[in-house]
């Protein structure tokens, strides 16, 4: 059984389970106000200089262009998603997936917490039309609740992994929702009790589409999650009469 704030993320995202490359560029746009960028050779000079064309604040956005696989830019309810469509099909379903899964944690969620809390006379401050009054800070700042423009770089370091704790966070986070978009945890692990790891890694990546990196990772995180697999009766030599 998944994570209760999974459960709410995925029926958030309103998409189909398990879906295609084709599914995802048809379906995104329908189901959540998000906008598609495809790039190709995507960096994040591109994503710069689309901001800079719009009169938009990146400060999150490096200062040398880099290439990304994807980029999720949220403002007012509203997201932009950059992808590489130069990328092999795996990774460009990936990205989307990933992408999806930001926006919905880190803006779409976040959004509706609160205003439920303060209605909508939150909404100029979380549009980043007027500073917060204090009790309204506080309340974003404990909440983890962001306003005005975000910036979501699918980026990491040379050893793959987010460069601070807390985006170390929000990537597994994004990455465990992307998992369960693209290979739902109940589909993925009967392959892992009945078979290797590398065989359930070998049909993530044939079944379920996902890119190597991401099939080995997925299949390490639901194998941790697993009770130790141990016989109930342990043998024991016998005991030599004397």
């Amino acid at each position: 059984m998944i994570e209760g704030w999974l459960q709410e993320a995925v029926k958030a995202c309103g998409l189909p389970s398990s879906p295609t490359l084709h599914d995802l560029l048809r379906v995104i746009g329908v189901s959540l106000p998000i906008s598609l960028e495809p790039t190709p050779r995507l960096t994040s000079g591109h994503v710069r200089d689309w901001m800079d064309s719009r009169g938009r604040a990146h400060s999150a956005l490096p200062g040398t262009s880099r290439r990304l696989h994807g980029c999720m830019v949220a403002l007012a309810g509203k997201g932009v998603l950059f992808y590489d469509s130069a990328d092999e099909e795996n990774q460009q379903r990936f990205t989307l997936a990933h992408e999806v899964a930001h926006f919905v944690l880190d803006h779409h969620l976040l959004r509706a917490r609160a205003l439920r809390v303060f209605g909508r006379d939150i909404l100029p401050v979380l549009n980043g039309q007027r500073a917060p009054t204090p009790h309204e800070s506080l309340f974003l700042v404990l909440e983890r609740i962001p306003f005005g423009v975000q910036v979501r770089l699918m980026e990491r370091n040379a050893s793959g992994d987010p460069c601070t704790g807390r985006a170390m966070e929000a990537e597994l986070r994004a990455d465990r929702l992307a998992f369960e978009l693209l290979a739902p945890a109940r589909e993925v692990l009967p392959l892992l009790r009945r078979s290797s790891r590398q065989e359930a890694e070998a049909e993530l990546i044939s079944r379920f589409g996902l890119p190597k990196e991401e099939a080995r990772s997925y299949a390490r995180l639901l194998l941790a999650r697993e009770p130790a697999r141990r016989p109930f009766f342990l043998d024991f030599a016998p005991v030599e009469e004397r």
